[in-house]
């Protein structure tokens, strides 16, 4: 198959990984800015994956940091309301004691006031509670610097391809823990500034319109990574 059928045979694509500010501090952009970046480079989706850490909860009571976590992504789909870009819910959440990060995508609204007590808990736990069939929890950029293995049984997955230019995340060793263990790959721009943005797309056979979607697309594996206009398949048929 060339890539002209590839491509157009999956034709949406989405941004698995992205920040805003000023939820993610790290982000440098506000929330309608990024759906606007999104919108006009011709994306389908944009997934918001703000970070959720202990940071967030030492400063906030629960229903104060729900509120102030979905702010960011309220704004984002606003900003691209009547426009052809879908904004979804994401969540990279890191527990105490550690810098692992882990994204989840197959929540909404409700879920993030179920997520915050876990936050000063571990992925085991995390993962033995908050997994259901809905839901798709993953481990980002699993060897970057100070990361740390997590046990397998404890994630559906790993991000392969994450494309953030600011770190090493040791693309090929993701791939191969992926491949060892058959696990579900994900991969990501890692966004979190201007003219940084889809440097690693997820490219569908459907337009997908909410974070269940994206939970269903990663799960059935049916999915290419558009790396910049670089076609990878990252599962062997």
């Amino acid at each position: 198959m060339d890539l002209r059928s590839l491509t157009e045979e999956y034709p949406y694509r989405t941004e698995l990984h992205a920040h805003s500010n000023p939820v993610s501090s790290c982000g440098k952009l506000p929330a309608d800015e990024v759906a606007r970046i999104y919108l006009d480079y011709g994306c389908d989706t944009l997934v918001l994956t703000n970070h959720l850490t202990e940071h967030h909860i030492v400063k906030r009571s629960a229903d104060e940091l729900v509120e102030y976590y979905l702010s960011d992504y309220h704004k984002a789909k606003k900003a691209a309301e009547g426009t052809g870009l879908s904004v979804a819910l994401g969540v990279e959440i890191r527990f105490t004691g550690t810098v692992n990060d882990y994204l989840v995508y197959g929540v909404d609204e409700n879920d993030i006031e179920r997520m915050i007590p876990f936050v000063l808990t571990d992925i085991q736990t995390f993962y033995r509670e908050f997994k259901n069939d809905r839901n798709i929890i993953l481990h980002a950029h699993p060897f970057r610097d100070r990361m740390e293995p997590t046990p397998i049984g404890y994630v559906d997955g790993v991000e392969t391809f994450n494309m953030h230019p600011g770190h090493n995340s040791r693309i090929a060793f993701a791939t191969r823990l992926a491949r060892e263990h058959d696990l579900t790959v994900s991969g990501g721009s890692d966004f979190h500034e201007k003219d940084r943005h889809a440097t690693c797309l997820l490219r569908t056979k459907t337009k997908l319109r909410d974070s269940f979607d994206i939970a269903e697309a990663l799960k059935s594996r049916d999915v290419l990574f558009d790396v910049s206009g670089h076609i990878v398949i990252p599962y062997l048929y």
